[in-house]
């Protein structure tokens, strides 16, 4: 088993290398969240060293005193680091620095004193708890890597509850046994999940960056539905797949009726969620494999895969209910919104996802002309 030294010293490795990397990614890009979770490594690490010099000099003011102060403020400039991310970070620069400030005055006169050890573990505990109820904040789309965030912080929590429990019955005189041992195991305990902690959170921002540039390339930024570019290129695949197996496939063209008036009247804004709603009702209606892309202002794409005629118009027939049957509210105010929409089925024989969408539009614009709010079939 690996003595307490040699992790320590694993530990300010690892923490000195991932702290200047994350800052090195501030530095980069320029977001506050990295400055602050490479901040609360390199503390972590100051803490751990400043921590260590009572095994070879008898100075308390640096190695207590400071050590305490340095390891509040390890978690207290990642909890930062977690409210930037969420852009509110100015709302809470005040709170913490007034944890800090408060937790230095309170500790100045007892730094000597055995209660101090115990004030900055319940001080510790505190914070780690509040930083796994801050991740409640936190909208990313890898959950397992978040939950993973968060049971490091409530299981870091934990143990500075029970370190606390027991420095308090010990001081109390509640208990007749050597603590140190068991001091130890937490302190290796509390080294180890801080480290991993650290490694975790520049996981989470690299998958959440490139997920972020993955979706700049293939959606639309309003309504988070593909792009024309990745729509072409998925349905191309797809239709490749209907010709070798001769199954059936159906495109939809999809456009909002008279939309120009709801922007005209009501405002952009107000346009602007209405697309968001009619994408969501056109969502709401299709099936897992089905694909659906915003390829213009107003008009949506839709392929269905192994699917027939009638089934299509069925579906393209609850689609434009979905939509014709209720109603879309914004600021307090009721818009009736309806959709055309053109079908047509390819069975064989194009390997062209624009001719058939081009097909599908000729099927649209009947729609239109028929009066609008309807779905018309187009022959292959």
């Amino acid at each position: 088993m690996m003595q307490l030294p040699t992790i320590i010293s694993i530990s300010i490795l690892l923490n000195v290398i991932i702290g200047a990397f994350l800052l090195s990614l501030y530095f980069l890009r320029q977001q506050s969240s990295y400055l602050y979770w490479g901040s609360s490594c390199l503390i972590f690490v100051c803490a751990q060293i400043t921590a260590s010099l009572r095994a070879i000099i008898d100075f308390p003011l640096i190695t207590h005193y400071l050590a305490n102060l340095l390891i509040i403020a390890a978690p207290l400039s990642a909890i930062l680091g977690i409210h930037a991310y969420c852009q509110s970070d100015k709302k809470y620069q005040s709170a913490c620095a007034f944890v800090l400030v408060s937790s230095s005055a309170i500790l100045l006169p007892l730094y000597n004193l055995p209660i101090s050890q115990l004030l900055t573990t319940a001080i510790i505990a505190v914070c780690f708890g509040y930083a796994a109820f801050a991740l409640k904040g936190l909208h990313v789309k890898r959950i397992m890597h978040l939950a993973l965030l968060k049971v490091c912080f409530v299981i870091h929590s934990l143990i500075m509850a029970i370190q606390f429990l027991l420095l308090l019955s010990d001081y109390l005189g509640l208990l007749n046994i050597d603590l140190n041992q068991i001091i130890a195991v937490i302190l290796i305990s509390h080294i180890i999940i801080t480290t991993l902690t650290a490694m975790i959170w520049p996981l989470i921002m690299f998958l959440e960056s490139e997920q972020t540039l993955s979706d700049l390339a293939n959606r639309d930024p309003l309504t988070d539905l593909l792009n024309r570019r990745s729509f072409i290129t998925i349905s191309n695949n797809y239709l490749e797949k209907a010709n070798s197996s001769l199954t059936e496939l159906c495109a939809l063209m999809i456009d909002i009726d008279f939309f120009k008036r709801v922007n005209d009247l009501h405002g952009h804004e107000t346009g602007d969620e209405a697309l968001k709603w009619v994408a969501n009702k056109i969502k709401s209606q299709l099936r897992e494999h089905d694909l659906v892309a915003r390829i213009g202002g107003e008009e949506f794409a839709v392929i269905l895969p192994n699917t027939s005629q009638v089934k299509g118009e069925i579906l393209s027939e609850r689609i434009r209910l979905a939509i014709h049957n209720d109603s879309f509210h914004h600021n307090n105010q009721e818009i009736n919104l309806s959709i055309s929409i053109g079908i047509i089925t390819h069975k064989s024989g194009t390997n062209n996802v624009n001719e058939l969408l081009a097909k599908a539009d000729k099927g649209l614009y009947k729609a239109k002309l028929n009066g609008r709010n309807q779905v018309v079939t187009m022959a292959f």
